[in-house]
Formats: structure tokens, C-alpha cells, sequence
């Protein structure tokens, strides 16, 4: 194996190891009935939370490989502490949950996977711009690293979205290489299976409905889309169901006070949270008896403590767009850009990235019979919402049953009230199907809960079809999966098809390779804005971003910027002619020396 997958590798047993034992402590304040799985989940996932958003404060000073190894190292001892004081054996049996002779259906499943998840996931990330990850997932903790500081890169302002999940992939790239963030799937996608698994047993289902309930969801192509090649999807969704399911059971303040840090958690990961963490909190409140529960003032103590705890995490982010760019939320949606002027984006900027989202989420549109076909939609015409391949038939097929088996328990109508919220929240919204990957879950978990009444209601037939229903869906979940990720294993064996791959998906990678490795490339003025900076191992100056942005003062246009190129500090112009514009470099530029050409490929170096 080559360097750069044993580093991918060494990083994320880094990052597991790191995540729980900054995690473990969180358990404290869980509620007293949290099993062991539940406890591993918490560890996991909320370790990963508290990682990113250490990273991130601490980054506003320093985000070297130093600060990140110590953080890192750190959480680590924490783990270690917790063992130690605990005792290896209480530890072992308080805090492990048993995966003793495991049903070997779901296991293969899940297996088979998170299998191609670590395959795949060892390719190199490439793409044009385009590319979320290129773009700006891993944009930014590259630009971080180099500057060795957490700030938004001005030419691409989602750079400037919560970045907890970005902090942490800046860490696996300092400790691993630029393979590493992509492997991190299998941690966090594993991570997000123990939050299903958990909720699945807290809902009712055995210890083999938890792993069908996994199965179900490591299957599901459109939900699989949300959590590789570092889309944070399946990140959020972890945080977001961490929330619910201890909010929902919560009794005391400390148990509020661990829901409100997840909350925190997602709102630090997704602009999403905005939404769905104000409709976690209604449904926790909808299901409080307050004639025995203490009265409103009681209910509004704990809504208190979990927004405290939620803002506690989540405010750095926010506040630091504040002070940076002019507004907590960057690009600002329509309603706060009447009260906020934000810098490096103009008002035709804003306007226009929210008609790309508007038009891009637009799916069925926001009618009542859309809204009423939803269920069949998403389940058979996935391509409305940029679906990644669908959710199968067990949703649709067997999650009404599951509601109706579940009607009379108060945590599951809850998560079922939940599920509904989102859903709509999400059909007015913006419908990317991605989005919805919390639904999703919430839906399978109900499935093998339908699956399983109608086994018991009907004896005959309905073992027979619920089986058909689940293979059905896990099959085509398989497939589905294992097709899409075909090219990346290809690439992990495969150096002449990574190198022909690179080729046909890296935009003027010969212009990259030579600013990359030429001794006299200081710094680079890159001119079209459809190039993606992400390639470049050097620093560089994008004056027009992706979205419109304008990172320059005083120079507005492309004229503007000639005129004072001597004076930017750069010793290279990339020139090239894109599906967007021409070269944009005079035939006969003054004081330029052309030392690089190719059909639509130019570099200049300044004389």
C-alpha cells in the first residue's frame, strides 16, 4: 500500500480514537436509561462535534500542525482517563455494547458498504468546480493550513458556512494527507449507523431489528450520497438525531444541557440546524404534560438550557461572520439582506446565488398535490431532488405500519411529529434530497418497525412480502452503491487509470502541475473564476469568486485588476479559456512574460 493511503488510514484511527475520547465525557450528562449503544453513539459522534468546534476556536489564533496534533493528542488522554478511572472492566461492560454472534444478513450489508466506503474512500478527491469538496469542503482547510489560520476564503463565501466537519477534514489532512478526509467516511458513516442502531432499540425494535434498521440505512443510495466524498449531510444528521433522541427522554437539567450541545453540534455543521433544531425543540415540548411537569415556567427552564447549550457551541461560528463579513449568515438570506451589508458579495451577487438555490431546490414545486405525492416521488422519481438513486420500496411500503404499531408510545410520536416538520419544513424549502437524510432514518427505523407488525398481524402473508420488501430495497441499495463507486476502487489500484482519471476531471491540470512545481511560482493571480484554486499547492489571489465575490478593493473589474497586478504581491498569472469566458490576458501585455501554453491553458510570470 502506498504512502498516501497509510497515511488516510493513520489519520482517521486518529480521529476515532480522538472523537471518543473527547465524547466519552458527554455520556455524563446523558440520561440515566442510555444503553451502552447509545453511549458509544454519543461518544462518537459528539467527540467529533467537540473536536470540530475546539478546532475552529482554537484555529482563529493558530491552525497549525502543532495546535491540531495537540488537540488531537488531548482528546486522546481524555479517553485514556476515562478508562482508568472508570476500571477496564466496568469500563468494558458498562460501556461496550455487546456485538456477540451479530445476524449475518444486515451484517454482510453493512459490511459490503462501509467495505467500498474505505475502498473508495482511499482515492484521491478530484472534480471541477462543480464539486462541493473541491470547491470549498476542502478548499478552505487547505487554505487554512497554509495560512495557518481559520478564515473565510473570500472568493468562495460558502467557506464561510459552519465549518465544523471542514475543521476536522484540515486536521486529517495535516495528519494524514489529502486522501484522508475523503477515508473519513468510514468513520462517520459508521458513527451515524450506531445513532440509527440506537434509536432503532430505543423504539422498540430487538437487537436484530437495530442491525436490519443499519442495514436499511448503509443501503439506501440517496442517503448514501450525503455522507462520502465530504459532503457533511450524514454529519448533521448524526448531531440532529444525537438531539432528538436525548431531548426526547431528557428529565433533568444536565440531560437538557447534552441535547442543547447537539443542537449546537448541527448548527455548527449545516445552516440546515436553523431549521430543523427550533422543530426538535416543539416536539420535545408537544409531548410535555405541563400539569405534572412543573408548569411553563418549568418548560421554559428547559428550553433555556437548551438553547444555551446549543448557542454555547454554535456562536463562534456565527459571531465571527458577524465580525468578518457583516452578517452572521453568509451568503445572507433574502429576509436578513434588508438589515445587514456584507462585504465581498453585492446585492446582485446575493440575488443570484439565491436563485441558483432557488431553482436548483426547486423539485416538484410547493403545491398541495406535489406535497401529497411526496412519498411516491422520493421513492420512485428521485431525479426531481437530485436524489443520488433513491430510498427503495421499505419506507413506502411498511413505515405506515410501523406508524400505526406506534401510535400509542410518546418518544416515537414525537419522532414521528419530528420526521413530519422536516419533511414539510424541507418541501417549502430547498428540495435536495441530500437534506432530508435525517427523514430518512427516522423513516427506516419505522420500517423495521412496520416489518415487524406485520409479521405479528398477519402470519401468513406477511413475513413473506415484508421480507420481499427488505431484500428489495437492500439489493438495490447494493448495486446502486457499488456502481456509483466503481471508479473511485478503480482508481485505488489502478496508478494509469488515476492518472487518466485526473486527466479528464481535474480542469488544466498541466498549468496546475507547472505553477505547482516550477521554483520560481511565489504566488498566483488567478483571473477566471470557474477555476478552482483547490489545486494549487501555492498561495494565490482570486479577485472574482465562484459566486460573484469580489475580493478585491478597488478593483472591480478585470481592467481594474491589470492595472494593479504589479502591485498584489504575485509572481504568476493563470490565463486560461473556460466553458465561461476566453483568455482574459491581452495578446501583447505589458510587463507579463508568457512562460507556459497550451490550447487553453497560459502562464504568465511577472517581469
Amino acid at each position: 500500500m502506498r504512502t498516501g493511503e497509510l497515511g488516510a488510514i493513520f489519520a482517521i484511527a486518529l480521529l476515532a480514537a480522538a472523537s471518543y475520547g473527547a465524547g466519552i465525557w458527554l455520556t455524563r450528562i446523558c440520561p440515566a436509561s442510555f444503553s451502552a449503544l447509545d453511549r458509544l453513539a454519543v461518544s462518537c459522534v459528539g467527540g467529533f462535534g467537540i473536536l470540530g468546534t475546539v478546532l475552529f476556536i482554537v484555529g482563529q489564533f493558530a491552525y497549525t500542525r502543532l495546535a491540531i496534533a495537540t488537540i488531537l493528542e488531548l482528546a486522546i488522554l481524555a479517553g485514556a482517563l476515562a478508562l482508568v478511572f472508570r476500571g477496564s472492566d466496568r469500563y468494558r461492560t458498562a460501556w461496550v455494547p455487546s456485538i456477540s454472534k451479530p445476524p449475518i444478513l444486515p451484517t454482510t450489508a453493512i459490511g459490503y458498504v462501509l467495505g467500498v466506503t474505505a475502498l473508495a474512500g482511499l482515492a484521491e478527491i478530484t472534480g471541477n468546480w462543480g464539486s462541493d469538496a473541491i470547491s470549498y469542503h476542502l478548499l478552505g482547510p487547505k487554505v487554512w493550513l497554509r495560512e495557518g489560520v481559520v478564515r473565510p476564503v473570500l472568493d468562495n463565501c460558502h467557506t464561510a458556512f459552519p465549518v465544523i466537519a471542514e475543521t476536522v477534514y484540515g486536521a486529517l489532512i495535516a495528519c494524514g494527507g489529502l486522501r484522508a478526509p475523503g477515508f473519513s467516511a468510514v468513520f462517520t458513516f459508521g458513527a451515524f449507523l450506531l445513532v440509527v442502531g440506537a434509536l432503532a432499540r430505543r423504539v422498540g425494535l430487538d437487537r436484530n431489528g437495530s442491525w436490519w434498521a443499519a442495514a436499511l440505512v448503509a443501503t439506501m443510495p440517496a442517503l448514501y450520497e450525503g455522507s462520502h466524498t465530504t459532503f457533511v449531510d450524514v454529519i448533521y444528521a448524526s448531531f440532529i438525531l444525537a438531539a432528538a433522541r436525548i431531548a426526547f427522554d431528557a428529565s433533568r437539567g444536565r440531560e437538557y444541557l447534552a441535547a442543547g450541545f447537539f443542537c449546537g453540534f448541527a448548527l455548527g455543521t449545516k445552516y440546515t440546524g436553523l431549521v430543523g433544531v427550533p422543530l426538535m425543540i416543539v416536539c420535545m415540548a408537544a409531548g410535555w404534560d405541563l400539569g405534572t411537569e412543573g408548569g411553563w415556567r418549568s418548560a421554559m427552564k428547559k428550553m433555556a438550557i437548551i438553547c444555551a447549550g446549543a448557542a454555547a457551541i454554535a456562536a463562534p461560528f456565527y459571531v465571527r461572520n458577524w465580525i468578518l463579513l457583516g452578517s452572521p449568515i453568509y451568503p445572507p438570506p433574502p429576509v436578513l439582506s434588508r438589515f445587514v451589508h456584507v462585504r465581498y458579495l453585492s446585492t446582485g451577487a446575493i440575488r443570484g446565488f439565491h436563485d441558483y438555490i432557488y431553482i436548483r431546490g426547486k423539485g416538484l414545486g410547493h403545491g398541495l398535490t406535489a406535497y401529497l405525492l411526496l412519498p411516491f416521488k422520493l421513492t420512485y422519481e428521485t431525479s426531481y431532488f437530485h436524489g443520488g438513486g433513491g430510498i427503495g420500496l421499505a419506507p413506502l411500503a411498511l413505515g405506515p405500519l410501523g406508524l400505526i404499531a406506534a401510535r400509542q408510545d410518546k418518544f416515537l410520536r414525537r419522532l414521528a411529529l419530528f420526521a413530519f416538520l422536516l419533511t414539510t419544513a424541507w418541501f417549502l424549502t430547498d428540495q435536495e434530497s441530500r437534506f432530508l437524510i435525517d427523514v430518512y432514518a427516522i423513516a427506516t427505523v419505522f420500517a423495521v418497525g412496520g416489518w415487524r407488525y406485520a409479521m405479528e398481524t398477519a402470519p401468513k402473508w406477511g413475513p413473506v412480502l415484508s421480507a420481499a420488501v427488505i431484500a428489495c430495497s437492500i439489493l438495490y441499495g447494493s448495486y446502486m452503491i457499488g456502481h456509483a463507486r466503481v471508479g473511485d476502487v478503480h482508481a485505488v489500484f489502478s496508478k494509469r487509470y488515476a492518472a487518466l482519471r485526473d486527466n479528464e476531471t481535474i480542469p488544466f491540470v498541466d498549468g496546475f502541475d507547472y505553477l505547482n512545481t516550477a521554483p520560481a511560482v511565489r504566488s498566483v493571480l488567478i483571473l477566471d473564476r470557474s477555476v478552482p484554486p483547490y489545486y494549487l499547492d501555492v498561495p494565490y489571489v482570486k479577485p472574482f469568486g465562484q459566486w460573484g465575490e469580489l475580493t478585491l478593493l478597488g478593483a472591480p473589474d478585470l481592467p481594474h485588476v491589470l492595472a494593479q497586478v504589479h502591485s498584489l504581491g504575485v509572481s504568476h498569472i493563470l490565463d486560461v479559456h473556460s466553458t465561461i469566458s476566453d483568455f482574459l490576458v491581452p495578446e501583447t501585455p505589458r510587463g507579463l512574460k508568457l512562460v507556459f501554453a497550451e490550447p487553453d491553458e497560459r502562464i504568465y510570470e511577472i517581469e
